[in-house]
């Protein structure tokens, strides 16, 4: 189908004439991943009151959150509902008014300020701050970068939407105080690791800045939807990250396809049940090194000038309304001394194998996740899990040479019916090959990071961890939660090293257009290559977030 046919379509489901409005040309920005929606949402769906909606490919768009909210309504419509659960629906239809309107025939014509927030972040003593190398005491923050002190951050959204076309910008004033360099011994050894002649530099500091986080515009046709521009994406089920895309690193420059509402094969594939795809094709940023022709380019701390391009593809699967499945795939190619061309990039897609460094410079990187509502416990009890194999076709082929992550949701808990408690172990074996195997490739040496952070999960190279999070649920805006975070990196990894945090959170509503977050970690950690003695820090964060309710034109 041609733009021209498409804008066509869309004109004629708008013109006076027609009593209806084409909702699947409408577009409309996504809600950010750390939203509270998709919590509400989980909640809604652990109750049996969702049957359409797929965890694990986030983010998800202002008006797929409505049809959603349609659907939870509909399924509550003829039965008593908890007092949480109506609480949650009411919070979730103030929240998207304007999307139910538009999807109940109004225009889909928006320019509203979504959110003005103010954030500091004070660190008392030494955090990691390079989570490729060896850990990051702040993770999954969009890769804002940190240091020891005072770190402020201003931040405004804006969206807007215009029938088949919507733009999203989330930008930030960024202050961040200056970061020791390692030592020269530890930075002997990271460029030995790399197999570069100079060490890497670590993210960033030392500076005030303003900085785009998402920037982005859309162009939606018959429940499909085109983004060109800064996004995140997370794909998986997991809270602690995904092992393919999380928010962990700054938000990649890319297009994006997303299929938004979910489709069925025909014949017997309709037993996979709905379906939900993402493609993308993106390139990243701050790469420092790259090998080629037996070559090796860059130098430290500054970004080569023909950075490395990536592809993405995700598809989700939910054969029953209780279990999901999805598979993945991501490629890093092209960029210094292997030039974009059409052989390269199609060579990148076809090709299963692991790539040749000279002929096919490509990075490789499979993954499977599933979740399961167990029996008997369906809306108790939520088991998950997550793999990716590094140049292996399936992480399932290969289990002890993939990365995982495993958890499970428990929200029954006795005599305490707002508390929700989530638990995830993190693996990233060793691999006989030579340490830091993960997010590595011997082509491009600064590995899978967008502007020096881990675009997948903050686990790391090569180590194992934990997370826990107890979560009392006062409102559906409002929650005080206890997290722990513990995680072990192997001796044979840059001498190895170990991280231990605790998290004390509250993230009040003060009212429905101002949102209050208090939070207080404190870690301990200890990496012998960087300091012989162990080291502790204490990072106090307080945001104050503006997000007004009535502000359209």
């Amino acid at each position: 189908m041609s733009l021209t046919s498409v804008v066509t379509q869309h004109a004629a489901a708008q013109s006076k004439d027609t009593p209806q409005r084409n909702v699947s040309y409408m577009a409309s920005p996504y809600v950010p991943i750390e939203s509270w929606v998709y919590p509400a949402f989980d909640l809604l769906a652990s109750k049996g009151y969702l049957q359409s909606a797929f965890f694990d490919l986030r983010p998800w768009t202002r008006l797929d959150c409505a049809r959603l909210l349609e659907e939870a309504e509909e399924l509550t419509t003829d039965e008593p509902i908890s007092n949480e659960i109506a609480s949650t629906l009411r919070a979730l239809k103030q929240e998207f008014t304007p999307e139910l309107q538009r999807r109940s025939g109004e225009r889909n014509t928006e320019l509203r300020l979504e959110s003005i927030d103010q954030r500091i972040t004070s660190i008392a003593g030494k955090p990691l701050t390079d989570g490729y190398h060896f850990a990051s005491t702040l993770v999954d923050d969009d890769g804002r970068p940190f240091g020891q002190g005072a770190n402020l951050y201003s931040g405004i959204t804006i969206r807007a939407t215009a029938g088949p076309f919507s733009a999203y910008i989330r930008s930030e004033l960024q202050r961040v105080p200056s970061t020791p360099t390692p030592n020269m011994q530890a930075q002997q050894q990271i460029a030995l690791a790399d197999f570069t002649p100079f060490a890497a530099a670590g993210p960033t500091s030392n500076f005030l800045r303003g900085r785009l986080l998402e920037a982005n515009v859309s162009f939606a046709f018959a429940n499909n939807q085109l983004t060109f521009g800064q996004q995140t994406l997370w794909w998986g089920p997991a809270r602690s990250g995904s092992t393919l895309f999380s928010n962990n690193a700054e938000p990649i420059t890319m297009l994006r396809y997303d299929r938004l509402q979910p489709f069925e094969l025909p014949g017997f594939l309709k037993l996979l049940g709905p379906i939900r795809a993402q493609l993308l094709v993106g390139r990243l940023s701050g790469a420092q090194y790259l090998q080629a022709d037996h070559t090796t380019f860059g130098t430290p701390g500054t970004a080569i000038d023909n950075q490395p391009f990536i592809h993405g593809e995700k598809f989700s699967f939910a054969p029953t309304p209780n279990f999901q499945f999805g598979v993945s795939r991501t490629v890093l190619f092209a960029g210094k001394g292997a030039p974009f061309t059409t052989s390269s990039f199609s060579r990148s897609i076809f090709s299963v194998g692991t790539g040749d460094e000279q002929n096919d410079p490509g990075d490789r990187r499979t993954a499977f996740d599933a979740s399961y509502r167990i029996p008997g416990l369906r809306q108790c009890l939520t088991g998950y899990v997550d793999a990716f194999a590094e140049d292996e076709p399936f992480p399932l082929n290969y289990p002890t040479q993939s990365t995982w992550i495993s958890g499970f949701t428990l929200r029954c808990v006795p005599r305490l019916p707002h508390l929700t408690v989530r638990a995830e172990g993190l693996l990233s074996p060793h691999r006989s090959l030579f340490p830091g195997f993960y997010y590595f490739n011997v082509h491009y040496l600064s590995g899978y990071t967008n502007n020096r952070q881990l675009i997948g999960s903050w686990i790391g190279r090569e180590g194992q961890g934990e997370q826990l999070w107890a979560t009392w649920q006062i409102s559906p805006r409002s929650f005080i939660e206890l997290s722990t975070r513990s995680m072990n990196a192997s001796s044979e990894f840059l001498q190895g090293g170990s991280l231990r945090d605790l998290r004390v959170t509250a993230d009040i509503a003060l009212h429905p257009e101002w949102q209050l977050r208090l939070e207080d970690q404190a870690e301990r950690w200890r990496f012998p290559l960087l300091y012989a003695q162990p080291q502790h820090n204490n990072a106090f964060t307080l945001q104050l977030s503006y997000r007004p309710l009535g502000r359209t034109r």
